[in-house]
């Protein structure tokens, strides 16, 4: 997939008038991901995204913050400046599509780092 298609998955989903504000969405979503993630995780995850998404996982410093789902929701919502219901709706459509992105491997091992409760971020209910 390409950063491009990766974008136009992210409107498509979430309704986002244009790609421009995919790529707004995507970077405050995946920023703060990139920063609730342990670095070796992150850069994992990022070899398997376009260059230009995987840029935003790994571009933080990849702090390894313990956020529960609420905190991360909140921290997205300070990073889109928007409040804390669009923010999970955000999180939801960029995590899904990043879901959709990765290979199952990747993203099994990426659902064992994280609580419970981000599998539904990651469209996969079904595991909380």
């Amino acid at each position: 997939m390409t950063y491009t298609e990766f974008l136009a998955a992210v409107r498509e989903q979430g309704g986002y008038a244009d790609n421009a504000e995919a790529a707004r969405v995507s970077e405050a979503v995946l920023s703060t991901f990139g920063d609730r993630l342990q670095p070796a995780v992150a850069d994992r995850l990022a070899d398997q995204l376009p260059l230009r998404i995987g840029r935003f996982v790994t571009r933080v410093g990849n702090t390894g913050r313990s956020w529960g789902v609420h905190e991360f929701v909140h921290q997205v919502a300070r990073a889109a400046a928007d409040d804390e219901d669009t923010a999970h709706r955000h999180a939801e459509v960029v995590l899904t599509t990043l879901a959709d992105t990765v290979s199952g491997g990747e993203l099994n091992k990426l659902l064992s780092q994280l609580p419970v409760g981000y599998a539904a971020l990651l469209g996969h209910p079904e595991l909380t």
